[in-house]
């Protein structure tokens, strides 16, 4: 059903486009009241506990490549979720002492004229890890971390931002692995223990809705 849905989503755009641009009547449009229904898919959301992200962040990592991915899946997590593409985007222009401002990658390209911006509060933990993993060169246009550059093309940056990602997800696991936690754990997984643990934490819904940049 998530196949589907993803795939026919995208063919209801292309429909759309090309009505409004009269390449085709509108009554062939096959979606809508009286037609084709794109399947709705409740997504599982997956979720540490308390109990279980205060052992993971108290578990010793067995190799630097496991401290690492604990670094930035905790970064993740003590940042609202923010998600690794995100991370990867992040300049020293929108860090400014205890707070980082962004707009997540997801919405930018939506069309949509008032972009919200997120506004990340820093602890301690989140500035060492810009501290230790930060680049050195803090220009306001430079990277925050060594993950993107410059010269890389779109394709192959989307290629770096997968790529750190399963490094992330495959050595957190393993250390994840070893707690007895479980075995499914990825960066997903830091956005919505964040949110749930906020709200079971009495957070309002409006603070994580803002925070997630939800609507």
């Amino acid at each position: 059903h998530t196949t589907v849905s993803f795939y026919v989503r995208a063919l209801r755009t292309i429909f759309n486009r090309a009505i409004k641009a009269n390449d085709i009547e509108k009554t062939l449009y096959p979606f809508g009241k009286d037609g084709y229904e794109v399947p709705a898919v409740k997504r599982v959301k997956k979720v540490l506990s308390r109990e279980q992200l205060k052992q993971l962040f108290e578990a010793k990592p067995k190799t630097p490549e496991q401290q690492k991915a604990k670094d930035f899946w905790f970064f993740s997590y003590s940042c609202y979720g923010m998600n690794i593409k995100d991370i990867a985007q992040l300049r020293y222009s929108q860090f400014a002492g205890n707070t980082l401002k962004f707009i997540r990658a997801k919405t930018q390209t939506t069309g949509k004229k008032k972009q919200k911006e997120v506004v990340v509060y820093l602890t301690d933990f989140a500035k060492g890890i810009i501290e230790k993993y930060g680049n050195p060169n803090t220009h306001p246009k430079q990277f925050i971390f060594p993950i993107l550059n410059e010269v890389t093309s779109e394709a192959d940056k989307r290629t770096k931002v997968q790529n750190f990602t399963r490094f992330i997800n495959q050595n957190f696991k393993k250390m994840a692995v070893a707690e007895g936690i479980t075995a499914d754990i990825s960066t997903y997984w830091a956005r919505h223990s964040f949110a749930t643990n906020a709200i079971r934490q009495r957070a309002s819904m409006e603070f994580v809705s803002e925070e997630l940049s939800h609507t």
